[in-house]
């Protein structure tokens, strides 16, 4: 077994796999089983990434927020619109992710539900 490159992404990957784990890239010969898995995990890793990017929505939000509070030293002056306009846009993109993230959770709830039909 030796480590060689992957054709499509060019990442190390190990000679004997038939699936490439990053990209998907067959090689050879590939199971459905194997190509079930393989979107399996490709649907969690993208639940992962946009929980991830929901908190760091959050986090500019909350950011935003206090930048509000400390221009307007402790809500007894007039702000700029700077933190609104902060603030209204990472609550536009935390309703975006949410319902990017509620359509990777369906179809990762599907891909499970087709590997569970599959082995009965």
């Amino acid at each position: 077994m030796s480590i060689i490159s992957c054709p499509e992404c060019g990442k190390k990957i190990s000679s004997k796999v038939a699936l490439c784990p990053y990209c998907g890239f067959q090689k050879g010969e590939v199971t459905d089983e194997d190509l079930l898995v393989f979107k399996q995990r490709k649907a969690r890793d993208k639940v992962y990434h946009l929980n991830m990017t929901s908190y760091a929505v959050i986090t500019v939000f909350v950011a935003a927020f206090g930048w509000y509070w400390w221009s307007t030293g402790g809500f007894q002056h007039s702000s700029s619109t700077g933190p609104f306009i902060l603030m209204g846009i990472s609550a536009l993109a935390y309703l975006v992710v949410r319902g990017l993230l509620f359509q990777a959770k369906r179809r990762l709830r599907d891909l499970r539900r087709t590997r569970r039909i599959g082995d009965l």
